[in-house]
Parts: C-alpha cells; sequence; structure tokens
C-alpha cells in the first residue's frame, strides 16, 4: 500500500517536471540522493566526499535530461533511478584518468590500513600493477600468523638476511633458517602467486 502511494507521488512530481514545473525534481532527487549515495559508497568507497558531491551535480543535470525516457509500462520508477545510478557510475569508473585515481585512492588506503610496506617497487607507470602487488601481500599477510608475517616483512619485502632479521626479532640463526623454510612452505600453496 505505501509503495503504491510512494510511486504514484513519484509519478506525479514526474509529470509535474515534465510538464514544466521545474521546482518538482527537488522532491524527486531528494528521494533518491540516499540511493544514490548507497551506490557511490558501495562502488567507490575510497573516492573523496567532495568528488562524491561532484558526481552527484553531475548526475542531476544528466538524469534531468533523460526523464522524458522513463516508461513506467517497462518497470517501477525506482528500478528505472537504480539502473540509470548504475550506469553513471559505470561509466565514471571506465574512464581511464578516472580508474587511475580510483586505484592510487585505494592502494594508499589499504597501504595505510594494513600497513603494507613499500609498493614503490612496483613501476609508477601502471597502477594495475600496484593493486595486484597490493593483492598478493594481502592475500601473504592473511596466511601467516603475527611472527611469521613479521620474518617474512623483514626478510622478503625489506630484504634482511637470516641473521639480521634473527637478530631484529630476538631468534637464533638456525630457528630463522627453519622458520624461513616454513614460511616457503606455506606460500607454495598459494596460487596467485
Amino acid at each position: 500500500m505505501e509503495i503504491d502511494r510512494q510511486q504514484e507521488e513519484e509519478e506525479r512530481l514526474l509529470n509535474s517536471y515534465l510538464g514544466g514545473d521545474n521546482t518538482s525534481f527537488g522532491p524527486l532527487y531528494e528521494r533518491y540522493k540516499v540511493l544514490f549515495f548507497y551506490h557511490v559508497n558501495k562502488q567507490l568507497p575510497y573516492l573523496p566526499m567532495e568528488d562524491k558531491e561532484d558526481l552527484a551535480v553531475d548526475f542531476l543535470g544528466r538524469i534531468s535530461g533523460k526523464l522524458e525516457k522513463y516508461d513506467k509500462e517497462k518497470s517501477l520508477f525506482r528500478t528505472w533511478m537504480t539502473n540509470c545510478i548504475l550506469n553513471h557510475l559505470s561509466e565514471y569508473r571506465n574512464k581511464k584518468s578516472t580508474r587511475e585515481k580510483y586505484i592510487t585512492d585505494y592502494i594508499s588506503k589499504e597501504n595505510k590500513e594494513n600497513e603494507i610496506y613499500d609498493i614503490s617497487i612496483v613501476s609508477d607507470q601502471n597502477p594495475l600493477e600496484k593493486v595486484s602487488y597490493l593483492n598478493i601481500i594481502k592475500l601473504i599477510k592473511g596466511k601467516l600468523g603475527d611472527q611469521d608475517w613479521k620474518i617474512f616483512e623483514l626478510h622478503f619485502l625489506q630484504g634482511y638476511n637470516q641473521l639480521e632479521t634473527g637478530k631484529k626479532l630476538g631468534l637464533r640463526e638456525d630457528t630463522m633458517w627453519s622458520r624461513i623454510k616454513l614460511i616457503r612452505k606455506r606460500l607454495d600453496g598459494i596460487q596467485d602467486l
């Protein structure tokens, strides 16, 4: 019952807007602003808020020119708007410059949250290589316990030899040798490496 009333109100606002009453668009958009930002936050979580707001303004401009294309015989207005939102976000993500900025923001946030070390060893020319590297490191970190992760981090990522790694962690050299061998064995099972 409530859904029918909501659909009727949306159709009234839509018809009013298409009839030339520009003030009808504001209430119509307000109803879908939460849905728009829900999808933006879900698909582009690392996008800064000012970019999300710019995206919303861009969407407003584009959708206001497309409202006459809505056909209530084919779908509910909410379904149509959701598809328009998803298409708009897809176009945004697929722009090359946007994609590279998004990937860079993603890497930066993941690096801070997971304390993953120097990814500058991966070419700055290809941000997709960085994401791949980051995902492999996250996968490795998930496979190892805290002690083994510290060993992996010092020995494999930072380049310390077994003796130096052992001294930093307070472990004997023979213990380091066996731990590194065990780490290598564990990581052999990772398909993505």
